[in-house]
């Protein structure tokens, strides 16, 4: 299963004060505490990360997901003051030069002791999404921005994804009216499903086969089950997207 590396620059500082003398045993106690402390909160903004774009079909931005979680302030000592750089996400490395020194303290900040969503490389701390549903609307907005409600007028569109009636559109390019009931849907797209249908189908998808290799479908969930729009079968597969005989 692919893994949806998110990398965010956030720049705080881990301040130990001046006087921590890590040879004695109360303030290496009270260091590796404040290391432990420093992974929870890590691993707080890549939960709330996930869980904005499940509620919200959108990357949040700093503010959003500060919100989710409890205020920075609470963990002492840790300044506040970070930024959030796009898209991309990844959490820049926490602790001072002086306590990464310190090759035990370094070992368990760096090590998957307390993480879970996190992993250190390459001298910053990285987070993956965990459920499949997140990774495949992060894929789609990366690419093609948020996640709209569906156009109400009837015409040809600009290609776009949107979200109607616990359905998600992708690729949407005309919509037409219903005069039975006065509403609006999509009749031209590359893939729709119903949200709670996303893990196992089945999802209507274009009868162009010649679309079947375009990134939106990468992340639909292996063995998946499809039906183009004149009725033919397919599964997602390790392959790609393969007709069933």
């Amino acid at each position: 299963m692919k893994k949806i590396l998110i990398i965010f620059f956030i720049f705080f500082s881990f301040s130990f004060s001046l006087e921590l003398n890590l040879n004695n045993f109360e303030d290496r106690q009270a260091a590796l505490r404040d290391v432990k402390t420093l992974i929870l909160y890590e691993e707080s903004i890549a939960k709330a990360y996930e869980e904005y774009i499940l509620t919200n079909y959108s990357i949040p931005t700093l503010t959003q997901i500060t919100s989710l979680i409890e205020n920075i302030s609470l963990i002492n000592p840790i300044n506040s003051t970070f930024t959030l750089d796009g898209t991309l996400m990844k959490i820049s490395y926490g602790l001072i030069d002086e306590i990464k020194a310190d090759s035990s303290i370094k070992a368990l900040y760096e090590s998957n002791t307390y993480r879970k969503r996190t992993f250190f490389r390459n001298d910053k701390i990285s987070f993956i999404l965990e459920d499949e549903f997140a990774k495949h609307l992060y894929d789609l907005i990366k690419q093609s921005g948020e996640i709209i409600n569906c156009p109400t007028n009837s015409g040809t569109i600009t290609k776009v994804n949107c979200k109607q009636s616990n359905h998600i559109y992708i690729g949407v390019t005309n919509i037409k009216k219903d005069t039975r009931v006065n509403t609006y849907e999509p009749d031209v797209y590359l893939m729709v499903y119903s949200i709670d249908k996303f893990k196992t189908g089945p999802i209507v998808i274009t009868a162009d086969s010649t679309e079947y290799t375009q990134s939106e479908f990468d992340s639909i969930p292996k063995g998946a089950l499809l039906y183009d729009v004149v009725g033919v079968k397919y599964v997602k597969t390790i392959d790609g997207i393969k007709a069933l005989k």
